[in-house]
């Protein structure tokens, strides 16, 4: 069935205050009714774009990932070989964000229980993984990194330092936490 510009207003809506209910509070602790005074919309509404609440959070999750990757116009600018702009774009997000913790990366222990979140979650950061990689690639054509790193291999490092760095700076309200794991991240893969 087509969706209206309304209709798609309505779920993006929807969408987005459950995303920050649930960043906030936890998805379990997040209640249906919550997302609909939140959002202002009825549970018809709701119903009309979700068959459960299940799909609402996968829908958040989606929603999360296309966060993060705003935050990192890096990733999408195929022109870009520059880790250090991608290092900039993440200090900035977090910083704006006031260190508090990864869209996506905060609900790693919400989707484990759940089979088809836990698979929807894995294949999330497979596609920020690939993006990073697609990065890597370009910063090895420029010669930052080199050539002889796998690009998923090293995205698969940067990205575990990011999400390690943006915890502690979450925990700690200061991205002391997050640039030292990057930079040890960018000397492990030899970046210059």
């Amino acid at each position: 069935m087509a969706v209206t510009s309304k209709g798609q207003r309505t779920r993006d809506g929807l969408v987005a205050a459950a995303a920050k209910l649930m960043h906030e509070r936890g998805m379990a602790a997040t209640a249906l009714g919550d997302v609909l005074r939140a959002s202002g919309t009825g549970k018809s509404q709701l119903y009309q774009h979700f068959d459960s609440k299940g799909d609402l959070c996968a829908a958040v999750l989606e929603h999360q990932l296309a966060v993060v990757l705003r935050a990192q116009p890096s990733l999408a600018d195929d022109s870009c070989a520059d880790l250090g702009r991608w290092r900039a774009d993440l200090l900035t997000a977090n910083e704006r964000a006031g260190f508090g913790g990864c869209p996506l990366g905060s609900f790693a222990g919400q989707v484990g229980e759940i089979e088809p979140l836990r698979l929807l979650y894995a294949d999330l950061f497979a596609r920020w993984q690939a993006a990073i990689a697609a990065l890597v690639a370009r910063a090895q054509q420029a010669g930052q990194v080199p050539a002889d790193r796998d690009p998923s291999e090293t995205a698969l490092i940067l990205l575990g330092a990011m999400q390690g760095g943006t915890a502690l700076s979450h925990i700690h309200r200061d991205p002391r936490p997050l640039i030292s794991a990057l930079d040890a991240a960018f000397r492990a893969i030899g970046a210059g």
